[in-house]
């Protein structure tokens, strides 16, 4: 019970931390970091939506970090792939839905979706589990719910 609670008073708290950040970057890094601590997760991505396509923006990985230099980042390139479902990441926001999958290398040929190997096999790293969500912006979530002084008028 005690690390329920935990969690819950650490989402809180991040919550409101959050809401202090101006700088789009840095809320999204501070998104994808705290999501990986919360799900204890070696790797995250976040691609940002843009028309009907997703870019690859914000990517953080300890186990690649960790070979390198100290001081030196990462280096990503920037990529954007379609909103459909041919990727599991275009498939999560074509149905605005969430995939949790254990193993990505052991996708059933019969979903719509595939892991694309090819960042693995040039770096040496290798993807195994897999939690895919479609977040949505504030404004998005806004228009679905629109304040109660609207709402009486």
């Amino acid at each position: 019970m005690q690390c329920r609670d935990d969690k819950l008073h650490k989402i809180l708290d991040l919550g409101f931390e959050i809401s202090q950040i101006k700088d789009i970057d840095l809320l999204l890094e501070k998104i994808l970091s705290e999501a990986r601590a919360f799900t204890n997760c070696d790797a995250g991505s976040i691609y940002v939506r843009e028309g009907d396509s997703l870019t690859f923006s914000y990517t953080q990985n300890d186990t690649m970090q960790r070979r390198l230099p100290p001081g030196r980042k990462l280096p990503y390139a920037t990529f954007s792939i379609p909103i459909n479902p041919a990727s599991i990441a275009g498939f999560v926001a074509n149905n605005n839905s969430v995939l949790n999958i254990a193993d990505v290398y052991e996708l059933s040929p019969s979903l719509p979706y595939s892991f694309n190997r090819s960042y693995d096999e040039r770096t040496g790293y290798r993807t195994r589990s897999m939690l895919t969500i479609s977040l949505k912006s504030f404004r998005q979530v806004e228009r679905l719910y629109p304040d109660e002084q609207e709402q009486a008028a």
